[in-house]
């Protein structure tokens, strides 16, 4: 096994061997110390399974496979692929995935027998489907942790208010413990970035804050509502759902939500109960009588 320095890495694109794609958000990992930092909030037993995000030249991966009892890193790039093999080919425990991670399935998560780990320097423009992703196979999943750009992490642990306060906010809300555990300095990167990166550790819940009765119709809505976060809610509901602002006010009324709110302003479980509300509305609800039980 073998970490690359700066120096290796430099003569592998001076050698051709590899070819750095910065529009792919590709930034290696250089300082083994902060590697170590890194994997320290995964908290490593030996009898964990991991999948790696794209493990590139194997920064992580080799911390990973020395405690880990299988590894499986899922990365796209062929000359990567190549060292790769030919840098842990003798580790029993590692398995190369030559497939993108997004691709993964119910098949491949229910393979499985328990929860695995999930790490990865995600690439910065991945981040969200990344995350998106692991949230749709939570119960499979012990722990993630994700390198991502600051103002992206900001956004996953965003409070009720703050500009942060997103739709990603209110998903890790709903079925994760999320949090920023470590900021790192762009020095330990080669080429280095032009944005700040924080880990974030997610942590899946055994069950939801609250039940979600349609989870896919629930995550195609938090981006509808969240388009229009700083105006009124009653403005951005019939603008986006067509909905008259007296019925939603005469709604919404009801279960204690000012129509002079704005949408950054509601709390997670607000947020669904008015999800409840416009899905009633939307079926043929109109005459008022919305059954919230739904």
């Amino acid at each position: 096994m073998k970490f690359f320095t700066l120096r290796e890495i430099k003569k592998l694109i001076d050698n051709g061997e590899i070819n750095i794609k910065k529009y792919l958000g590709q930034h290696f990992l250089i300082d083994k110390n902060a590697r170590d930092k890194i994997l320290s909030f995964a908290e490593l037993k030996k009898n964990d399974v991991v999948i790696e995000i794209g493990p590139g030249l194997g920064a992580l991966t080799e911390g990973i496979v020395k405690i880990a009892k299988e590894y499986y890193g899922f990365e796209i790039d062929e000359n990567f692929c190549r060292i790769l093999e030919k840098n842990f080919s003798n580790c029993e425990n590692f398995h190369l995935i030559k497939s993108d991670f997004l691709n993964t399935d119910e098949n491949f998560w229910n393979s499985f027998k328990g929860k695995v780990k999930v790490i990865g320097n995600t690439p910065y423009y991945l981040s969200t489907p990344i995350l998106f992703h692991i949230l749709k196979f939570y119960k499979k999943i012990k722990l993630a942790l994700l390198t991502v750009q600051k103002e992206v992490g900001e956004k996953f642990v965003g409070k009720v208010g703050t500009k942060q306060y997103s739709s990603i906010s209110v998903l890790l809300y709903i079925y994760t413990d999320t949090k920023i555990c470590y900021s790192l300095n762009k020095n330990i990167f080669y080429p280095k970035p032009k944005v700040e990166s924080v880990v974030v550790k997610i942590l899946p819940l055994e069950k939801p804050r609250f039940e979600i009765d349609n989870e896919k119709k629930f995550f195609e809505f938090l981006p509808l509502i969240f388009s229009y976060r700083r105006k009124k809610l009653t403005n951005v509901i019939k603008k986006v759902f067509k909905i008259e602002k007296e019925l939603l006010e005469q709604e919404i009324k009801k279960i204690g939500i000012s129509p002079e709110k704005r949408v950054e302003q509601l709390i997670p479980e607000e947020i669904y109960e008015l999800y409840k509300i416009i899905k009633n509305l939307k079926q043929g609800g109109k005459n008022g009588n919305v059954d919230r039980d739904k």
